[in-house]
């Protein structure tokens, strides 16, 4: 049995603007925990540190390029991604958001949710997640 998990890639196109795209990262029955059972998960990824984020209700913030490469985890609250090209995007609990927009105009982010928007944010290196 395996299972994949979705994930939103937003990255800079030719032109430098932000476009969405989506790709799956694949897990497959594995002995994690001995002497637990065998269950879905993903090849290990290498990454460089971590933050938890909070934003507050209401907030929308000036478009930027991300920071780093990093993925987010949505753990409650809803944001509004809106790229340089293409449709805006909502990312609500449970949704995984890889950020590779680092270069170019980057993406402007709101908060659409009546409560704040918390994440964990994890960089990973470049070559990673490819």
């Amino acid at each position: 049995m395996t299972a994949s998990v979705k994930v939103r890639r937003l990255r800079a196109d030719a032109s430098g603007l932000s476009r969405f795209d989506t790709f799956e990262i694949e897990r497959a029955m594995t002995i994690f925990a001995p002497p637990a059972l065998p269950f879905p998960v993903s090849k290990p990824t290498s990454a460089s540190r971590f933050v938890l984020l909070q934003l507050p209700a209401g907030w929308i913030g000036e478009r930027h390029p991300s920071p780093a490469r990093q993925i987010l985890f949505c753990l409650a609250g809803c944001v509004r991604v809106t790229p340089g090209a293409g449709k805006p995007v909502t990312v609500g609990v449970g949704d995984t958001w890889l950020m590779e927009d680092t270069t170019g105009s980057g993406h402007k982010t709101e908060v659409i949710s009546h409560v704040p928007f918390e994440a964990a944010v994890v960089q990973i290196p470049d070559e990673e997640l490819r």
